[in-house]
């Protein structure tokens, strides 16, 4: 049966956490991937970038800084980018309104050319009741908006 805790590399080799310890002291400008590549072919383990940087951050090492930003070698500075907001194309009809008064009618009050638009969560059931074309289920208002022309099938 497998156990749910992990047995880690730095808990089972304690020399590596020894060896690791004097890299950061060796060389402060001494990248986690570098250290990560060095104690890998050491010790014979694979370690990453990642693994180092989470053990660093475990043990308390304070975080480095980067050694300089994409904006910086290219000696540029990059402008914030707006954020993407999507256009949304309205159609004609989408901008009718019901002619009669919205939600008038009851559920037996509907024919068979009424819109079944519904209106509200609780009893008494209204709907739109305004005129359908030809066998639709909603008045033009209503149909752009349960389903928009782009989505029609």
């Amino acid at each position: 049966m497998k156990s749910n805790a992990t047995t880690s590399v730095w808990r089972t080799t304690p020399q590596l956490d020894v060896r690791f310890h004097e890299l950061l002291q060796l060389d402060p400008k001494l990248t986690y991937t570098a250290i990560a590549q060095r104690l890998s072919v050491e010790f014979g383990v694979r370690l990453t970038k990642n693994s180092c940087i989470g053990h660093g951050r475990r043990i308390g090492v304070p975080p480095r800084q980067p050694p300089r930003s994409y904006a910086g070698r290219r000696g540029r500075v990059l402008k914030p980018r707006k954020p993407y907001v999507p256009k949304v194309r309205l159609s004609a009809r989408f901008k009718l309104k019901p002619k009669r008064l919205v939600g008038q009618m009851r559920i037996e009050q509907l024919g068979t050319n009424d819109c079944r638009w519904p209106f509200g969560n609780d009893p008494p059931y209204l709907f739109c009741g305004d005129r359908t074309v030809g066998l639709a289920s909603y008045c033009p208002a209503h149909q752009d908006i349960a389903c928009p022309p782009g989505r029609r099938q």
